[in-house]
């Protein structure tokens, strides 16, 4: 229809047209309608118009006329129905040839219908291959999208995983700079601990024998304590037997005597407030004593660490010094 639209682009010649090739090559009978269905252009009434005047040159194509001149009218008019016999038999060959080519055109057109048939099963069948296809290689295009996460996050890793063993390596040479330094300050802490440890055992040695001369001091301070209060107690003793023994003198014999023994009692409170504030200060010097000891001991235990984390780097001998505390 474009490619006669393109050819007859005058809507009268275009109807024309298309009533021929309706009538003479499909065997349609056009109707005004059919006209109108097909080209739609222009208002109704022009199929109209030129299907009336199709049926009125087809009917006089079909007149035969023989206008030649000394002919009797007779016999043209024989000649006319013979020429129009001629006509109408091929016309009607022309229609049985044209019935023949339609049967055959509905053969090929009911052989184009299977084949098209086939064609859409066909399609449809190659349309759920190509799903089962196209899902095939979605999950093999997602499959592919995994194991390339995974190849870039172990590429990642794998980054990681250098970088961090450059960073060990670097942070390696910085530890072994430190400990080269470490070694050095730790060579001269321990000259200076061994400086500390010997200064501390003289000074634990000092506190010592200090310590021991005065609980030497204290103790004969207490058996002198004691002795002077044994001796007050047997004054008491002798001076309540001669109070009880001049009980019957009198009553100024009494209170001189009570007044003695006031003083003597006195004496004694006042010995044994002494004796006291001995073991008080006996008590002090035993808790210094005893402070020094764990200091000497501390030291002792602090300079035998020391050797020890030397001594595998040197190899040289742990010496040992223990304090022993001296009799309390």
């Amino acid at each position: 229809m474009a490619t006669l639209r393109k050819q007859f682009p005058e809507t009268r010649a275009l109807y024309r047209e298309v009533c021929a090739l309706l009538f003479f090559r499909y065997g349609i009978t056009p109707t005004a309608n059919k006209l109108y269905g097909l080209v739609r252009k222009g208002s109704m009434g022009t199929p109209t118009e030129v299907l009336a005047q199709f049926w009125v040159d087809l009917r006089g194509k079909m007149r035969v006329t023989i206008d030649q001149p000394g002919l009797p009218d007779a016999l043209k008019q024989i000649a006319a129905d013979a020429v129009q016999a001629i006509w109408q038999a091929a016309n009607e060959a022309a229609a049985g040839e044209l019935a023949a080519l339609r049967a055959e055109a509905r053969l090929q057109a009911s052989e184009a219908e299977t084949q098209r048939d086939q064609a859409r099963a066909a399609a449809v069948v190659a349309e759920q291959e190509t799903a089962a296809v196209q899902a095939g290689l979605d999950a093999a295009q997602r499959t592919r999208a995994a194991l390339q996460g995974e190849l870039d996050a172990e590429r990642q890793a794998h980054a990681a995983a250098r970088a961090r063993h450059e960073e060990a390596a670097r942070q390696g040479e910085a530890l072994e700079r430190q400990l080269g330094e470490l070694r050095t300050q730790f060579s001269t802490e321990l000259e200076r601990t061994r400086e500390q440890v010997s200064v501390a055992q003289e000074r634990a040695g000092a506190i010592e024998r200090r310590a021991l001369r005065e609980i030497d001091q204290e103790r004969t301070l207490r058996q002198k304590g004691e002795q002077a209060l044994a001796n007050l107690r047997a004054e008491l003793a002798e001076v309540q037997a001669r109070a009880q023994d001049a009980a019957v003198t009198g009553a100024e014999e009494r209170a001189r005597l009570q007044a003695e023994r006031d003083t003597l009692i006195r004496q004694l409170a006042d010995a044994q407030q002494a004796l006291t504030e001995g073991q008080a200060a006996q008590e002090e010097l035993r808790a210094e004593l005893g402070m020094a000891v764990r200091r000497a001991e501390r030291a002792d235990a602090e300079a035998t660490a020391t050797r020890r984390l030397v001594s595998p780097r040197r190899g040289a001998p742990v010496t040992r010094t223990k304090f022993k505390p001296g009799p309390a």
